[in-house]
Formats: structure tokens, C-alpha cells, sequence
């Protein structure tokens, strides 16, 4: 078979295995990445059809993509609104969780490199590089396994709105690490200022591009090139930054939350209609995040392998990450009325996903040196963190109680782009409504659950039957509404009752007479 074919074979495949993984999802609550990664496992270290050498020569170029569309999708989610009016608890827990992960992960690789897990250049800032890339949780899982999950809205907003802020905490974060790395090198304040100067370029500009793609979205409106623009935009404006001296990340970020936030910022700024991402941007968004997710998956999965004690290494950093968000959701949820299971669930909700995946290329591609492994090690914690998420979710699952029906989950921003849709969600992320009960029809049987023997109950069901159907009628074409035939013994509306007379009775001579005996003639 030539390579042509097999390259053919293998996107569709992949494809494929997508698709499939969600409509495992649905049945089994499995996070469909894990199907990803295996595939890659099998194309990469077990086959041997796609080598690492291959696969870090399209790394950076794949990662430049993929990071856009991961802020994109990322700033996009975050609503304002709903973050300073129902989510402090979930800001203090992004937080806590982003520091406790930082602040464990840093000294743990610093023992590595004692060892010689690591190379001798390593340090501290490193360390904290390698901690703000593992940071936060990734929401293109955990949304979509809280929504299958029907959990109660209280934990899952909880959990939701924590992975949405600490994936913009990983990529700011990382990002300014790297430029710290690359450029503050002179003296001892020279990282501050080189940090000061990068964010401030990335975000003024980031806010310039922001408003003015604002007002254009207006004439963007119902356009089928609506997402190439806005996507081309996009990576335009991540290469001006870039040159510029200023951090592309944040000003990406900050395009995508203004965007995200359209409707309710175009009102405050006084705009005569109210403009927002068109649902056909939204749907091709979707479209393009399913395929990215899909190879970048894949891509993890291919680069695992040798050295073994790299892996060892990000497996172990996958169940110090655990452990450290223990004491986190502790804290964020102190003096609050969760439950054990839920902050237990709260706990295993911790899985990493994209966003650490493409950020632990970024010092690779920047040539930092002592980072050329380091997205095996990522990748390998990436791995350990899916799996202790697949495991675990299942069991404190079945501790909590039912939920109560009509109070399932329901997410307070809209499922990712990319991520598996739960069953009962329509393409754009938000959960579909049933609609209402039509009342019944004039003349229709009475439902099985009428009790029509209850005092009254035949009285008032012929009242509900024969009431006029809802909505206006010309009074010259109205027609007289039908009453169903009167059950025996009911009262038909408008009737007055009538007095009770009891039976009479002839007997054999010919004279009435009443039940108690009595005859006609007064004997």
C-alpha cells in the first residue's frame, strides 16, 4: 500500500474513531479522547507508521493552529455576566486549583532533575513552567461529562466555570514564563518589565482588534465566509502581536472574550441592534474544534514513548496533580452546602486536556533549552489524568443521590466547541427543550390518570374538555364549542341540579307506592 493510501486510511480513521468515541460517550459517560489517544498509541510506539521525528517537525505549525482555536473557543466561553453574578465560589476555586497544581508540581521536577530524570539546565523558573502548563482542568471533558451525567447544577456550574477561567490561566500563564525565559535576562527587574511590557502590548491591541471586529460583526451577519474571516483575522492578529514584542496569547484571549461577550457589550456601548457571533460561525467553529481535538488527540497519543522514565515521570506528576486539588476544593467549598460526594466529585474532575498538550510544544518551538522532552512528560500526565478521571467519575457517581427530576444539570455557558455532545444537547452545546403539553382536546378521552370517580372529578374534567382552544377566533366564524356526552351522574356546565325524586313503585293492585311502603290511598 503506498503512502498516499495509508495517509488516506488514517484520516479517515481517525475521523471515525471520533464519531464513534462520542456515541460511546453517550452510553458509557467514557471520555471519547481516551479512544484518540489509543489510536495514536497504536500509530505511533506500537506500529511504528508515524515516528516522533515526523511528528516534531509539524508540531509547531500544528500547535500555532491549534492554540488559536483552543483561545478562541476558551475567551469565547467565558460570559462576564455570569462570572461576577454566580461564580465567585468557582473563581476561588480556579485559583486555588491553578496554585496548588504550580506550587506542587515546581519542586517535584526540581528533585527530578536532581536525580537525572531531567537535564542539568532545568530550574526553578522551569519548574513553574512546567506547573502552569499542567495548571488547569480541561472543559472540552468535564462539561460534557457533567451534562451526561445530569448533575445537579449547583456542582457542575461549579466544576464548569473552573475549568473554563484555569484554562485562560495556563495560557497566560505559560505564556509569560516563556517570554520571561526568552527575554528577561538582564538584571534582576528585568523579568518584570519584560513581563509588563509583553502583557500590556498584547492587551491594547488585543482590545483594539477586539472592538473593532465588534463593530464588524454587523456586516458579518448571516455570511457563509462569517468563520474563515473571522479565523484568518484571528491568526493575522497572533503574528502582528507576536512581532511586536507582546504576548499573542493574551491578545488572542482577549479578542475571544470581547467576541464571546458581544451581545450584552455592544448594548453597554450604546450600538443601536445588538450584535454577536452568528450561529452558522458557531456551527463551522464546532465543525473545525472536532477535527483539531481529533488529530491533536492522536498526536498525544503518537509522541508517547521512550524514554520510559519520562513517562514514569508524568504519570507520577498525574497523581500529584490529584492530590494537590484535594485541599483546593476543600477550601473553595468551606462554609458552603455541597455534599462529601459532591467535593469528592469535585476532586476527580481534574482530567488535562488540550490546552496543556499544546502549550508543552510552545517552549520546544520558542528553543528554550532543557524543554525538548518535556512534552512527554505533559503527555504522559495528560494520559494519567484522563484515566483517573474515567475511573473515578463512574464511582462517585453512583454515591450521590438522585437527582430530582427537572433538576438536572443544566451548564451555565454552552458545551465547548469540539467536545462530545451529550445525548439530549443540540449542535450548538445547549441542552435541547421539550416542548410544552397541549392541553386536551375537546372531545378527547379523559387520560389514564383522570380520576373521574373523585367528588368533582367528572365535573371538572368536562369543564377542562370543553373549554375553547387556546387563541383568538373571529367572532362571526366562532363556532359553538361541543360538549362531550355528560358521564352519568356528572354535572354538564351551565346546569343547574335537579332535586333528587325518588322512585315509585307500583304493586300488584294497580296503586303507587313509595319505597318505604307506603300506598297511594293513604293506608
Amino acid at each position: 500500500m503506498g503512502p498516499v493510501a495509508t495517509f488516506l486510511l488514517a484520516i479517515a480513521g481517525i475521523f471515525l474513531i471520533g464519531a464513534v468515541g462520542e456515541i460511546i460517550f453517550q452510553r458509557t459517560n467514557i471520555p471519547d479522547v481516551i479512544w484518540l489517544i489509543l489510536a495514536g498509541i497504536v500509530l505511533g510506539p506500537i506500529s511504528g507508521l508515524v515516528t516522533r521525528p515526523m511528528l516534531n517537525q509539524i508540531a509547531p505549525y500544528f500547535a500555532a493552529v491549534t492554540l488559536v482555536v483552543v483561545l478562541f473557543e476558551g475567551g469565547s466561553a467565558l460570559q462576564l455576566d455570569e462570572l461576577s453574578k454566580a461564580a465567585p465560589r468557582s473563581s476561588v476555586l480556579g485559583v486555588l486549583a491553578f496554585v496548588f497544581s504550580v506550587m506542587a508540581v515546581a519542586p517535584l521536577s526540581m528533585i527530578a532533575a536532581m536525580i537525572g530524570l531531567l537535564p542539568e539546565t532545568w530550574t526553578w523558573l522551569h519548574g513553574f513552567l512546567l506547573g502552569a502548563i499542567l495548571g488547569g482542568s480541561s472543559s472540552i471533558i468535564i462539561m460534557p461529562a457533567m451534562a451526561q451525567a445530569k448533575l445537579e447544577p449547583k456542582l457542575a456550574n461549579l466544576v464548569n466555570l473552573e475549568s473554563a477561567l484555569t484554562d485562560a490561566f495556563c495560557v497566560v500563564g505559560t505564556a509569560a514564563l516563556v517570554d520571561v525565559m526568552l527575554k528577561g535576562t538582564m538584571g534582576a527587574a528585568a523579568p518584570a518589565v519584560t513581563l509588563l511590557k509583553s502583557f500590556g502590548i498584547g492587551m491594547v491591541i488585543g482590545l483594539v482588534a477586539g472592538f473593532f471586529w465588534l463593530l464588524f460583526l454587523g456586516f458579518l451577519h448571516s455570511n457563509e465566509h462569517a468563520y474563515p474571516i473571522t479565523l484568518s483575522a484571528l491568526l493575522i492578529l497572533y503574528v502582528v502581536i507576536d512581532k511586536l514584542g507582546g504576548s499573542a496569547a493574551l491578545g488572542i484571549l482577549t479578542v475571544a472574550i470581547i467576541l464571546g461577550n458581544a451581545p450584552s457589550i455592544s448594548t453597554k456601548i450604546g450600538l443601536k441592534k445588538p450584535v454577536g457571533l452568528d450561529k452558522s460561525v458557531r456551527g463551522f467553529h464546532r465543525q473545525m474544534a472536532f477535527i483539531i481535538k481529533s488529530f491533536f488527540f492522536v498526536f498525544i497519543g503518537a509522541m508517547l514513548g521512550p524514554p520510559w522514565s519520562l513517562l514514569a515521570f508524568g504519570v507520577l506528576l498525574g497523581g500529584v496533580l490529584f492530590a494537590a486539588r484535594i485541599p483546593s476544593v476543600y477550601l473553595a467549598t468551606l462554609a458552603s452546602e455541597f455534599e462529601p460526594e459532591h467535593k469528592q466529585m469535585a476532586a476527580i474532575s481534574m482530567p488535562r486536556g488540550m490546552a496543556a498538550g499544546v502549550l508543552a510544544t510552545l517552549p520546544v518551538s520558542a528553543g528554550i533549552p532543557g524543554t525538548k522532552n518535556l512534552p512527554v512528560v505533559v503527555f504522559a500526565c495528560v494520559l494519567t489524568t484522563i484515566l483517573v478521571f474515567a475511573v473515578g467519575f463512574p464511582v462517585v457517581r453512583r454515591r450521590m443521590k438522585p437527582v430530582a427530576e427537572g433538576d438536572e444539570s443544566t451548564p451555565s455557558v454552552p458545551l465547548p466547541a469540539g467536545a462530545a455532545m451529550p445525548s439530549g444537547y443540540g449542535e450548538d452545546g445547549v441542552p435541547l427543550v421539550a416542548p410544552a403539553a397541549a392541553p386536551p382536546a375537546a372531545g378527547s378521552a379523559p387520560p389514564a390518570a383522570a380520576n373521574l370517580s373523585a367528588p368533582g372529578g367528572a365535573h371538572a374534567y368536562a369543564q377542562a374538555v370543553a373549554a375553547p382552544p387556546p387563541g383568538p377566533s373571529p367572532p362571526s366564524q366562532a363556532a359553538a364549542p361541543t360538549h362531550p356526552a355528560p358521564l352519568p351522574g356528572a354535572l354538564v356546565p351551565g346546569q343547574s341540579p335537579k332535586p333528587v325524586v325518588p322512585p315509585v313503585v307500583t304493586n300488584p293492585a294497580g296503586t303507587p307506592e313509595d319505597p318505604a311502603g307506603n300506598r297511594g290511598d293513604g293506608s
